[in-house]
């Protein structure tokens, strides 16, 4: 802090001159002006500083007062006018005040600092797992600990999977897929639903069921025993019953022909009617899954296959075809789960409960949907295709 100097006050008192009248008489000198003036007090010292109060400064010592001029002596008649009397010595100045400077307040406490954010929710499983919430930012202080990013829920596993932007279906099987109207009927309930998509294969065949302009494009194969694609070689003959203009040889060949640069994004497997038919093993008809399984993927890596527990039949002369159909269906669900991945999973669609075989019923010979069966198979696959389309 400055402290304010003042200056000292000099004061002169000049000496009165007396004047000599006539007569012996001493006329007496004036006497000497009186004292100097007092010194200038000082002045107090600076105001107190910030937060703590300085000290006030202290008073200035009063300027000490001039001696009086001495009497001037009195002049002889007729003489010249008595001396001045001296004049008083000059009072001298107060002494500056030495007032202390005021100390500085004492700095505020630093701000605490923030709390640190917490973690967010790690988010669920399941169809395209959710991301888990964000952890909040720090509390303010002196600059908080921003909070740490919640980690990314685990996407779900295997499953009908998302959602695709029309992708290719192909139907998989035997004569339920080549011969009868469900293909048709399902093509109609997606179209009515707004459902975009793409029928894929190689066969094209119309079963004439009355619905137009539907995509015929399909991969079913009338006649044909699926645990031949186990073979190294076939017969090429074809069953009775089978599409003549139907290329296959009846082995592993018949793959090449049927998905070799033919992907297809889902697949509707309906596939074993004419094994059961055949009495072929369960463990049999799912080895030949395992087989197509791997074809497809080499075609595409994430394919889709929606794999039926397969309708009951009931042909002439096979009593236990249905309990046939039983037994394989009651491995599907293992093989599907053994098989799945989440880059290509595997669903079961169970198209047996509530299907009734009997002539006249749901099929028209005891295999074969009729229009009430075909029905039936349609609105399961729709039912499981509707979340992937």
């Amino acid at each position: 802090m400055r402290l304010t100097r003042f200056a000292l006050s000099i004061v002169f008192v000049g000496a009165l001159v007396a004047t000599g009248c006539g007569g012996g008489n001493d006329s007496s000198g004036t006497a000497g002006t009186g004292g100097g003036g007092a010194g200038t007090t000082g002045a107090a010292g600076t105001s107190a500083g910030g937060t703590g109060g300085g000290a006030a400064g202290t008073s200035a010592t009063a300027g000490t007062g001039g001696n009086a001029g001495a009497s001037g002596s009195g002049g002889d008649g007729g003489s010249a006018g008595a001396t001045a009397g001296a004049g008083g010595t000059v009072g001298r100045g107060g002494t500056a005040g030495t007032g202390t400077a005021g100390r500085g307040g004492t700095t505020g406490a630093a701000g605490t600092g923030g709390a640190a954010g917490r973690g967010g929710t790690t988010g669920t499983g399941g169809a395209g797992g959710r991301g888990g919430t964000t952890g909040g930012g720090g509390n303010g202080g002196s600059g908080g600990t921003t909070g740490a990013g919640g980690r990314g829920g685990t996407t779900g596993g295997g499953g009908a999977g998302g959602a695709l932007t029309n992708p290719r279906i192909m139907p998989l099987g035997d004569s339920t897929t080549a011969s009868v109207c469900y293909r048709a009927l399902l093509w109609q309930m997606l179209q009515n639903a707004g459902k975009t998509f793409n029928f894929v294969g190689t066969r094209n065949g119309d079963p004439g069921c009355g619905v137009s302009g539907y995509d015929r494009d399909n991969e079913g194969h009338g006649g044909y025993i699926v645990t031949d694609v186990l073979k190294a070689a076939g017969t090429g003959v074809r069953p009775s019953g089978g599409d003549a203009s139907d290329p296959f040889v009846s082995d592993a060949r018949d793959l090449a022909t049927w998905f070799d640069g033919k992907p297809a994004d889902i697949v509707l497997l309906h596939f074993a009617t004419n094994d059961i038919w055949n009495n072929k093993a369960p463990s049999e008809i799912v080895s030949a899954y395992t087989t197509i399984l791997g074809r497809l993927r080499g075609a595409n890596p994430n394919v889709r296959v929606m794999v039926a527990q397969i309708i009951p039949l009931q042909p002439s002369g096979c009593n236990d075809c249905t309990t046939r159909a039983q037994n394989l269906n009651a491995q599907i669900p293992g093989w599907a789960t053994t098989n799945s991945t989440a880059a290509s999973p595997i669903s079961v669609v169970d198209q047996f409960t509530g299907f009734n075989p009997a002539q006249g019923q749901d099929t028209s010979d005891g295999v074969h949907p009729n229009t009430s069966g075909s029905m039936k198979i349609a609105k399961k696959w729709f039912d499981a295709l509707s979340p992937m389309l």
